[in-house]
Parts: C-alpha cells; structure tokens; sequence
C-alpha cells in the first residue's frame, strides 16, 4: 500500500470466535473505511462481513486464497455478492484453455465422484505437480540436499496452467501471478480488469482498513 501512497486506517486483530470478530469490527468501525482486507479462514471472514454488511460498514471486502473462496461464497449466501477474493491459482472450471485444470477435473471425477472442482482443490494439484516434477528431476538416490538442488534448478516447468514455474537459489515463490476474483449471482467470476468491480459500491472518500491474520 505504501507504494500507492497508502496506509491502513484500521487494524482488528481477532481470535476464532463471534465475539472476537465482533472486536475486531467495533475497532475498524470509526475509521469508517471504504475497503476491508480479510486475512482468515471462511468461517470468521464470512462472520465479519455479515456483521459489516448489516452495519452499513464498507463497500469492498477483499479476502485472499487461504480464506477457501467457495465455502466463503456457501458461508454467505446474498451477503457474497461483489465479495472479492484474490486466486493463486487460475480457474479450475477453464478445462477447455488449461490442460491441468481438465486433467484435475477428470481425476476428481475417477477418485472422488461427485465432488465440484475447486481453487483450493486446483492449487493442491498443481502444487502436487510440481513436487512430482521435482521428485523426478531429484532421480533415484533422493536426498534432502539433491531435492532442494532439482527444484532451484527448476525453471520455464510447465504445469498446464498458462504460466511457466521458476526456481532459483532466491527465488522459492515458483508463480508470481495472481488470479482476481468476484462473486457475481452467487458464482465465483475472473476479474480481468479492475474497471469490472461494481464501483458503485464505494464509497469515493474513505481509505482502507486491514483485519489481519488470526493470532495462534
């Protein structure tokens, strides 16, 4: 945010519990801010934005990956709409662009019938592709040290999402890019430009408030 000229107007540090997010909300309250960054799992994440909806609290409410974006959008029910939530990981409904994404799909059906594609799902077997791929390249005689070599060595890997996987000796993030998404009609939808965010529902002269990661 700094970088933008930025800062927090509000923190709510919170613990798992109603009561918790219900401090957490009386502390970013009075800052009466425009946009509220959600750091959590779906449970006190949809608990918080209930409570600010209902209060008239904020017009854009941001969560990230962890927060489990379909069971947040479950958690919700009306209260999801324009709801925004930032991806790690590309659709993994985009079977006919993304050869990995079709490939998760038809393993979801063969082993778990019945159960729906997810992005938590997808960033697993992505991630469990990678470390196949870098089992592989390890060989044989696997050791811890021949392991960390193959995957800092891993360069241009080509999971099938759209995007190349890069390691380096400083490097271990492996995909930069990050995937924006809305709930739109109750249904998770990419964003592909910022202008697409219903700008109706903010308010022009308010800044933005922060509720951190829950506390162990």
């Amino acid at each position: 945010m700094s970088k933008y000229g930025l800062e927090p107007v509000a923190a709510g540090p919170y613990q798992p519990g109603a009561a918790q997010i219900e401090q957490a909300f009386e502390r970013i309250r009075p800052a009466n801010p425009q946009a509220v960054i959600l750091i959590g799992t779906y449970e006190p994440c949809a608990g918080f934005i209930k409570l600010a909806k209902q209060n008239r609290m904020g017009r854009l409410f941001h969560n990230v990956s962890l927060v489990g974006a379909e069971e947040l959008v479950k958690k919700l029910g009306s209260d999801a709409q324009g709801v925004i939530i930032t991806q790690v990981v590309p659709p993994p409904w985009e079977t006919a662009l993304l050869p990995a994404a079709q490939e998760y799909s038809l393993l979801l059906e063969r082993y778990f019938p019945g159960e729906t594609p997810s992005f938590v799902g997808f960033e697993g077997f992505v991630n469990a592709k990678v470390l196949v791929q870098a089992l592989w390249r390890t060989g044989r005689e696997i050791t811890r040290e021949k392991y960390i070599e193959a995957i800092e060595q891993m360069d241009l890997y080509s999971p099938g999402i759209g995007a190349n996987i890069n390691f380096g000796n400083l490097d271990h993030q492996g995909l930069h890019d990050v995937y924006l998404t809305a709930v739109r009609n109750g249904r998770l939808a990419l964003v592909k430009d910022w202008s697409e965010i219903d700008k109706t529902n903010a308010r022009p002269a308010a800044a933005q408030a922060r509720m951190p990661a829950a506390r162990p």
